[in-house]
């Protein structure tokens, strides 16, 4: 018995209609997106998560829910935020570093805060006034100091290869 085999290109946008679909008539109807926090239970995500001792993890197929708030998408993501924890224990107490620059700080335009950040694929020294970025210092010095003592962290923290 001889069978031929025809493949239907789906419009995007749209899927096949299974319920008003037969085989000798394909419907298709729109796609409904629903926003992925609504989906509910039947989500399941994978990822990257850090352990109790700072350890980047793999995770594949888990339920989307308060359990697993804590898994990033990608590696990177992850080093990232373990990156920043890090960045925040040093900037907090390490004297030579003058400490987290406040929300009261950040509330005043008047009050320059020394920042570093990502510009392309490299690290970018700035001033700035009122935009927020974490990696944010009180003087040129403690940024400086900070940049060419913990370069590598900063890097990861940017998420630059």
């Amino acid at each position: 018995m001889e069978t031929k085999e025809i493949k239907v290109n789906v419009p995007e946008g749209y899927e096949i209609d299974k319920k008003n679909s037969t085989f000798e008539c394909i419907k298709f109807k729109k796609k409904e997106i629903v926003p992925f926090r609504t989906k509910g239970d039947c989500v399941r995500i994978h990822g990257f998560y850090i352990d109790d001792f700072s350890t980047i993890k793999y995770c594949e197929s888990q339920p989307f829910d308060h359990g697993n708030y804590n898994v990033f998408a990608t590696e990177k993501q992850a080093k990232s935020a373990l990156a920043m924890a890090q960045i925040s224990q040093i900037m907090a107490n390490d004297e030579r570093f003058g400490g987290v620059v406040t929300d009261e700080e950040w509330n005043c335009s008047n009050t320059n805060k020394y920042i570093i950040d990502r510009t392309t694929d490299s690290t970018h020294k700035d001033v700035y006034n009122i935009y927020y970025t974490f990696l944010a210092f009180h003087t040129k010095e403690q940024r400086d100091l900070f940049v060419q003592e913990n370069k590598d962290l900063v890097k990861q923290y940017l998420m630059i290869d």
